[in-house]
């Protein structure tokens, strides 16, 4: 009878350990997962049972991040904010008094092993990261353009497409495109190839969000600035021809507003402020009619809708 008892009981093991490497993939399985189902179900507990829009923010820290996660939680009960964060306390310093309503989950996009847990149970991703290091000598750090603008933003992407969140949002950079463009060239040939390599980190989201089911929303940003927000007006345009400058709290606010929905999905767009005042609001509605990037074809060098 006790023999019987440890069979079953062994068999039960193994079948679960199976139907949950199912849900998480076989490298769950391999290491036994515990990490992702504490995340997953401490998540689940948390933010579902209030139906909370659930924003994973990576790049919380510091700039455009830094500016989307403090976005999110002014919009008070809307949004559960989460943010990937490989140093916590410089997170929670950056973000002051707003800290303890972040939920922070410990990961990095150089290593694609902790993003599937971080990506779980998310309704949107934003990614703001950029490379900090190395830009003189990308081959010789981790955090160089190729290993975070292309690489990390890859292996975050992916990990978001395979546990199903719907919208994911990316802050890549004007001129992407215009490899012939003096600033363009200036910036690939003195800082690590840093559009070169943001343009390859688009290509990878359209990839990997090529399923009807799923968005993605890549924004250009003009050249970023500390401004005051909602002080000017926005250009909202495609075909990545123009050229300016934007507030990076303006850019929150279009981030934010992706996040919601409030934009035609699968697009590529550029922004910049104008020079009319006070009325971001009423630029916002332009995003309804921006026009969808072309089908992916893999390795068809696809690089966003180009408008004549």
């Amino acid at each position: 009878m006790i023999a019987v008892v440890i069979v079953f009981g062994a068999w039960s093991v193994i079948i679960s350990y199976w139907y949950m490497s199912l849900i998480f993939g076989v490298d769950w399985f391999l290491n036994l997962g515990f990490s992702c189902v504490e995340i997953e179900v401490i998540m689940s507990a948390t933010a579902k049972m209030d139906n909370k829009i659930r924003v994973l923010v990576v790049g919380c820290s510091h700039g455009v991040g830094l500016e989307v996660t403090k976005t999110l939680l002014t919009e008070g009960d809307r949004f559960q904010v989460y943010g990937l964060v490989r140093d916590q306390a410089r997170a929670a310093e950056a973000l002051a008094y707003g800290s303890s309503r972040v939920n922070y989950v410990h990961g990095d996009v150089t290593k694609p092993e902790t993003l599937v847990p971080a990506c779980q149970g998310m309704d949107a991703v934003v990614c703001t990261v950029g490379a900090t290091k190395g830009w003189r000598l990308p081959c010789w750090n981790i955090d160089s353009p190729k290993a975070v603008d292309n690489q990390g933003v890859k292996n975050l992407a992916e990990a978001a497409a395979f546990v199903g969140v719907q919208k994911f949002v990316l802050v890549s950079s004007v001129a992407v495109t215009r490899t012939c463009d003096k600033v363009s060239c200036i910036l690939n040939c003195c800082f690590g190839r840093v559009l070169h390599w943001k343009l390859k980190g688009e290509q990878a989201v359209r990839r990997a969000y090529r399923h009807e089911d799923l968005a993605y929303y890549i924004i250009r940003p003009g050249r970023l600035t500390n401004e005051l927000g909602g002080l000017n007006g926005l250009v909202i345009e495609q075909g990545d021809h123009g050229n300016g400058s934007i507030c990076r709290i303006d850019v929150a606010s279009i981030v934010v507003a992706c996040v919601e929905g409030h934009c035609a999905p699968n697009v590529s767009f550029e922004v910049f402020n104008s020079k009319q005042k006070y009325a971001p609001a009423e630029d916002l509605n332009k995003l309804y009619s921006l026009e969808a990037d072309e089908p992916v074809v893999e390795d068809s060098g696809v690089t966003g809708r180009l408008l004549p």
